[in-house]
């Protein structure tokens, strides 16, 4: 498989993740909010019109582009929400555009149809344009997987509590998990050379496509199974034994406590009468008008709702970290933090619409943070690998140790790989804190000597 082909299923497993969860977000908005009245496939298109848009105008610099873009968008909104919602008037007549504005400048003070169209669409109209713009990793499926994993999370937890329907919140949750394993697989296999360069690999692709399959049609039994009913049989069953227990329990503390004999009554002094407390005869005195608690709204709502984001996010960052520590084993492990794409590619967005602006980053003035290089990112992958490999064996790295501390450790513990782990090292070396990406011939050296060291075969110790 060429690369192209690698870029088109990896963009495509991007797309399908958070289309999925996009979509299952704006069937619960549908119904709750919206009474059915939006049109979600319709919403759902200014995802590929965002991505392909941004393809288009990549050639440009950020100052033409952004605007055009938001151009895009505006004209595009227009057409939907007059097609939509205001389907009688002519084009030529003004009176649905102001009725539009107006609906549009409402949203501050309350939801409307029109409303939830305008922001809708605008956030999936900046995922289109995130996407058009970013260099897709293994990192980055992971962590795409684990924000859209929390979010299918929350939502599924929303529709139990208000009673809504999942008819579209299933399919597209067997649709996301499809979309995550099968682009996590296709990621992983085109940073080395497996299944994705080899001779049968239209068979492989086959293969995992069926395992995939096999995989959602049995946790779509499962569920097809295990139905409320059953569950709440279960419950129903749990409960009975819990009273019974209970009441088992309660009939023992009784009985100790006729075994103790009553105390005596004793006469109690009269207590004082409170005076009854007077309520307020006067109104509250308002200190703001009603303008001024819209706005105030507005900003809480706002707050609120980046408070939710911000703690999704950080749900989604730690389940990945969780994961490496578990599979490392080991707590002396020293290996490389993944960061989350969700926060890079928005930091990177904050940092270009200030320099639109002709601002300068607050924290980092003058530096970019770009997404490693494909050669760079598997060094470090290697490195971070040979050294959980290694705790894995019992010789973990010390935090405060220097790589070429931790060589010597090494050496000395398989001095038959003495050459192998210096080159692992060395080229990690200058890849962190060098710069310099390296050349193919060195990729495959570097392959070659990780699976050269993981292929030791270590002698057993007699038993005493």
């Amino acid at each position: 498989m060429n690369r192209r082909r690698v870029a088109i299923a990896l963009y495509g497993a991007v797309a399908g993740l958070e289309v999925c969860w996009f979509g299952a977000f704006l069937d619960l908005l549908n119904q709750k909010a919206a009474g059915g009245s939006l049109p979600v496939l319709f919403l759902l298109g200014f995802y590929p019109l965002s991505f392909f848009s941004h393809r288009i105008l990549r050639r440009l610099s950020w100052k033409r582009a952004i605007p055009l873009g938001c151009l895009a968008w505006a004209v595009t909104l227009l057409f939907l929400g007059k097609a939509w919602f205001f389907g009688r008037p002519a084009w030529g007549d003004s009176r649905w555009l102001l009725e539009f504005g107006r609906s549009l400048i409402g949203m501050f003070h309350s939801s409307s149809p029109e409303s939830l169209l305008a922001v809708s669409s605008a956030v999936f109209w900046g995922f289109g344009c995130r996407l058009a713009y970013l260099r897709i990793q293994f990192t980055t499926l992971v962590s795409e997987f684990q924000f859209g994993l929390a979010i299918l999370l929350t939502l599924f937890l929303l529709n139990a509590q208000w009673e809504l329907s999942t008819d579209a919140l299933i399919p597209l949750t067997l649709a996301f998990f499809f979309f995550s394993l099968g682009g996590i697989a296709v990621s992983h296999a085109s940073e080395r050379e497996t299944w994705l360069s080899g001779r049968y690999r239209g068979r492989w692709f086959a293969f995992l496509v069926l395992t995939i399959g096999c995989i959602l049609g049995i946790g779509w039994l499962i569920s097809v199974v295990v139905n409320p009913p059953l569950i709440e049989f279960i419950l129903s069953l749990l409960a009975a034994a819990g009273q019974w227990i209970w009441g088992w329990i309660v009939k023992f503390f009784i009985f100790l406590g006729e075994l103790i004999p009553p105390p005596k009554p004793a006469e109690l002094s009269p207590g004082a009468r409170m005076a009854p407390i007077k309520g307020p005869t006067e109104e509250p005195f308002i200190f703001f008008s009603d303008s001024v608690r819209e706005v105030i709204r507005f900003i809480w709502g706002a707050g609120v709702i980046s408070l939710l984001l911000v703690a999704l996010w950080r749900v989604s960052s730690q389940i990945l970290e969780w994961f490496r520590r578990k599979m490392g084993g080991m707590g002396d492990a020293r290996v490389e933090p993944l960061p989350g794409a969700f926060r890079e590619d928005f930091l990177n967005f904050l940092k270009r619409l200030l320099r639109i602006f002709g601002l300068a980053w607050p924290f980092r003035r003058g530096s970019r943070s770009e997404p490693l290089p494909a050669g760079a990112e598997l060094v470090r992958k290697t490195y971070r690998q040979l050294s959980a490999w290694a705790a894995k064996k019992g010789h973990g790295r010390n935090p405060a140790q220097t790589p070429y501390e931790f060589l010597q450790g090494l050496t000395a513990w398989l001095p038959e790989r003495q050459g192998d782990l210096t080159s692992i090292t060395e080229q990690y070396v200058r890849t962190r804190y060098g710069l310099s990406a390296p050349m193919e011939n060195g990729l495959e050296e570097l392959r070659q000597s990780w699976q050269r060291i993981r292929q030791t075969r270590f002698k057993k110790r007699p038993k005493k």
